[in-house]
């Protein structure tokens, strides 16, 4: 599996992203057919995994968890549904 950087390809829809809320952090990555987006905000931090073909897999969240929060998981909450997965980390 690999994160691959889309952030680029996000630039527009990010810039008014982060002007309109108090997000001070955006990247944006693919990971095969699923879409992570990583945002930082002061206090907390969300990752969002989603994917319009399938379920998230347990695998996919726990890779995306060891590179992005480097297995940081203290104070982390995991929401799963269907094919979208909210990775929330209070700071």
């Amino acid at each position: 599996m690999h994160l691959v950087d889309v952030t680029a390809s996000h630039a527009k829809d990010i810039q008014r992203e982060l002007a309109a809320t108090p997000v001070h952090f955006i990247k944006v990555y693919t990971l095969g057919n699923s879409r992570v987006v990583y945002k930082k905000k002061h206090g907390f931090s969300e990752i969002i995994i989603s994917n319009k073909l399938r379920g998230i897999t347990d695998k996919e969240i726990n890779f995306v968890v060891e590179k992005l929060l480097k297995n940081d998981t203290k104070n982390m909450e995991i929401t799963k549904q269907k094919s979208l997965v909210e990775i929330i980390v209070n700071n």
